[in-house]
């Protein structure tokens, strides 16, 4: 378990005040992200694994939480991982994937829908059913002959509705589950989806501004490639720390009522919310005096 004693923010404002290149905000940012992980993975050690440290069992509507916050800390430990190998290319695509994470996440999480979570499995298991029926197809064009993967492939389907407590007759090509775009508007308001969500899809899907951007040099009236990695930037790693802070105070005021630490927790993202609004600050302002020089 995480000695929350040692969760502080590591630079004072004094100290702060004096940070004179992107560099060193980058490295507060890193720290920070630190900090946020370890709880992460103490939450989901406090829910879901005993006193041994042996995962529980738990039933599926857990597992969907669970499972998300699962995810959520592995993209995080791979984007701090680049970040600090200074691959920024990867960085935005996996900032990309941490925030849909946290919008299907906070979103089960705030629906006061009982059948979310269900809709939530349901809506992946429609593709599920769309695969399994291309496969019969050609199964049935090839004569009935069935080959050895694609026996595998029809097994592995109906195994995932069997876990998922779904008949493959039952899934249609309508859900209930809402765009991402309304989810990400429930959650984090209508702006979010355009600017944090919409732009990071340039990354996630080759669209020409991520290659623009960070692929190419512009040279004369032409381009040159360029193979070389950038050096991450403080907005990159500011977004999925707020993002993670966000989920770790929603999942303790829904999940950890009464449990032990869960309000040292809850305590513990108010005050790394206040440090890093105070970094946020303190950059802008030092973006804005470069820009203006």
């Amino acid at each position: 378990m995480t000695d929350f004693s040692r969760i502080v923010p590591k630079y004072s404002l004094k100290e702060i005040e004096e940070f004179d290149n992107e560099d060193r905000f980058v490295e507060a940012d890193v720290e920070l992200f630190k900090q946020v992980i370890s709880m992460l993975y103490s939450v989901i050690e406090l829910k879901y694994f005993n006193e041994d440290g042996k995962p529980n069992k738990i039933e599926i509507n857990d597992a969907v939480v669970g499972g998300n916050l699962t995810r959520l800390f592995k993209l995080n430990k791979s984007f701090l991982q680049n970040i600090c190998e200074r691959r920024l290319e990867i960085c935005y695509i996996l900032s990309r994937c941490i925030a849909e994470t946290f919008i299907n996440t906070k979103f089960i999480l705030v629906d006061s829908e009982e059948s979310v979570k269900r809709n939530y499995i349901k809506y992946s298991l429609i593709t599920e059913k769309q695969l399994f029926e291309t496969i019969s197809s050609i199964i049935i064009e090839r004569g009935g002959d069935v080959l050895p993967i694609e026996e595998r492939m029809k097994y592995s389907i109906n195994n995932s509705f069997d876990v998922s407590d779904f008949e493959i007759d039952n899934v249609f090509r309508s859900s209930k589950w809402k765009s991402i775009k309304s989810r990400a508007d429930i959650v984090a308001g209508n702006v979010f989806y355009n600017v944090y969500y919409g732009i990071s899809s340039h990354s996630v899907h080759g669209n020409w501004q991520d290659i623009l951007f960070n692929h190419l040099i512009r040279f004369d009236d032409g381009f040159k490639l360029k193979l070389n990695w950038s050096n991450p930037v403080s907005q990159v790693i500011e977004a999925p720390i707020a993002l993670n802070l966000d989920i770790l105070k929603i999942f303790c005021e829904k999940e950890l009522t009464g449990i032990k630490y869960g309000n040292i927790i809850l305590a513990k993202c108010i005050e790394l919310t206040e440090y890093l609004k105070l970094l946020m600050e303190y950059h802008d302002k030092f973006i804005n005096k470069n820009f203006s020089e």
